[in-house]
């Protein structure tokens, strides 16, 4: 084991200089990490740098006198591979802690961090005293009040100011309908809130907040252009539903009067082969007087009926049916809504028309009900059941749609015998 002051002067510089970059390793780590950090690790750390400075001292004074030839001062029992170990050793750890500072430094906040954190947000904040004055305010509070004054932000008051005068330059304006809501000279909208904020020792600052609306804006715009568009639709589809129904009124009309015409022409063609036959057949003769009452009847009930004994359309529609030979039983009262009303006659026309036509139908029966917050309307009628399911086709499929936009329902049954129901609620306005 060769002692320090035996060994080649080399090898006791390189010793030398390898222990001194371990003190300056130790000195920088004390002076970057300053006053913070645990009292027992700096006093760890303070007693190994000052006993690599008392071990550098001493090994350079005994460097010095034998590089001088004379003999050492002190003699250092320690091996040479002892004070390699120290020296490697005090290096690593001072170079490692020094290193791992400096990393941690950079990841934890600073006295600049909340700043710079504030800066990169895309709304507009900033906290003011209760006195007015700004405390912390981001980049982009600064901007957007550039934008209203062409200053720098100073007081709580300029801002106030600023927004209140909103409308009488045109720098700024307040949207209609938006809350806080203001839409900037550059096109962008902001929507302003003010809050105050009590911190725990009773400090009282005002938080300002610009939230950025300019895209959920143009979005509202766009459902309210949507919108807009959706009710011309409704009107233009409510019109030709009315139209519809118009029509639909007018063939049920237009057929009622052809059969009426040939009932009228058979009739008369009856009573021409009575007169021209000599002496008239006894068993066509009743035949023949039967058609002619039955034209008879038709016209004088098309002459005489009063069209507002039964009001309106209903009474329209009771004279349409007994044109044409079909008995109709009505039992209970039409409902107030004008809307309801018109849509249960033309349920009415439509099972009139469709149960003489597929079902040779000659008596109809109608039932009229109201309930707490309901009314409602069953057809029914004596003719042939249907062989199958029935599929709302044509003026049934109109049907249920003029139900379901007045917020009812519509119900076909077609076992055993064919009914029609039709409930709509009375505590609503009819849709427009």
């Amino acid at each position: 084991m060769t002692p320090f002051w035996l060994a080649p002067l080399a090898v006791q510089s390189a010793l030398l200089v390898g222990l001194f970059c371990s003190l300056l390793a130790g000195a920088f780590y004390l002076l970057l990490t300053g006053p913070g950090g645990g009292r027992r690790a700096r006093w760890w750390n303070a007693g190994a740098v000052l006993a690599l400075f008392l071990l550098l001292a001493s090994l350079a004074a005994s460097f010095d006198r034998a590089k001088d030839g004379l003999p050492a001062a002190l003699t250092f029992e320690l091996p040479l591979w002892a004070l390699w170990g120290i020296m490697g050793v005090s290096l690593a750890a001072f170079a490692g802690q020094s290193a791992l500072y400096l990393a941690q430094k950079g990841r934890a906040p600073g006295p600049h961090s909340v700043r710079q954190a504030m800066d990169t947000l895309p709304s507009g904040i900033g906290f003011f005293t209760d006195a007015g004055q700004p405390v912390l305010c981001n980049l982009q509070l600064y901007r957007l009040f550039w934008m209203l004054a062409g200053r720098d932000l100073q007081h709580l008051s300029e801002l106030r100011q600023a927004l209140a005068a909103c409308g009488k330059n045109s720098r700024l304006a307040r949207l209609a309908g938006e809350e806080d809501s203001y839409r900037f000279p550059d096109g962008s909208v902001w929507r302003c809130a003010e809050t105050p904020v009590t911190l725990s020792d009773g400090t009282v600052f005002t938080q300002v907040v610009f939230s950025d609306m300019t895209e959920l804006y143009q979005k509202g715009r766009e459902l309210k252009e949507q919108a807009a568009q959706l009710e011309a639709f409704s009107r233009e589809l409510k019109a030709l539903s009315d139209n519809m129904l118009t029509l639909t009124k007018e063939t049920e009309i237009l057929a009622a009067k052809t059969r009426l015409h040939d009932e009228m022409g058979a009739g008369i063609v009856a009573i021409r082969q009575i007169l021209c036959q000599q002496p008239p057949p006894l068993e066509t003769a009743g035949e023949n007087l039967r058609l002619f009452q039955r034209a008879v009847s038709a016209l004088k009930s098309d002459s005489e009926a009063a069209p507002d004994a039964l009001g309106g359309e209903l009474a329209e529609f009771l004279r349409d049916a007994e044109t044409i030979g079909v008995k109709v039983t009505l039992t209970g009262q039409m409902p107030q809504q004008p809307d309801a009303a018109r849509l249960f006659v033309l349920a009415l026309r439509e099972c009139l028309s469709n149960g003489v036509r597929h079902a040779d139908a000659t008596e109809l029966s109608a039932v009229i009900r109201e309930d707490a917050g309901s009314v409602s309307l069953r057809v029914s009628n004596n003719g042939r059941p249907p062989l199958s399911e029935v599929t709302p086709r044509g003026g049934l499929l109109n049907l249920r749609r003029q139900t379901a936009a007045l917020g009812g329902q519509m119900q076909l049954q077609w076992l055993p015998d064919f009914a029609l129901t039709i409930t709509l609620p009375t505590k609503r306005e009819a849709a427009p």
